[in-house]
């Protein structure tokens, strides 16, 4: 059971790392090879695609870190990641500059993946019983 309370908080922050690296790489790409313009004319689709991978994965590390640690803090603040992170996936491209949809993605990561972090740290601290 603490395998898996693990592995998807590694997954989840793996995701969170991808995602940050997504959203500065590209738009490096795109400003410097303008081929690179057309190749990512899907972008919009990525953070979409992500959410379906990151909600489920944040979910069960989240449950099961509840489950042994009952810090509901901890799935607050990474809900407040995913929810920031869902903004800018489903609204970041048509209502924001690129620049605010790139750092508001990159705060989402960064919390998502903080969340996940203290999650994970908190699963594997023993713990007292009264």
């Amino acid at each position: 059971m603490i395998l898996s309370r693990h592995l998807f908080d590694q997954i989840a922050i793996v995701l969170s790392g991808v995602c940050i690296v997504h959203c500065l790489a590209v738009p490096v790409l795109v400003a410097v090879l303008p081929i690179a313009a057309i190749s990512f004319g899907a972008e919009s689709h990525f953070h979409s695609l992500m959410l379906w991978f990151v909600v489920p994965t944040s979910i069960a590390g989240f449950g099961l870190g509840l489950h042994a640690h009952r810090h509901i803090w901890i799935v607050l603040l990474g809900a407040s990641g995913i929810a920031v992170l869902a903004a800018a996936a489903l609204w970041g491209h048509t209502a924001w500059a690129t620049t605010v949809e790139v750092g508001v993605s990159v705060l989402g990561s960064l919390v998502l993946a903080v969340a996940h972090w203290l999650n994970f740290r908190e699963v594997r601290r023993p713990h007292r019983h009264a």
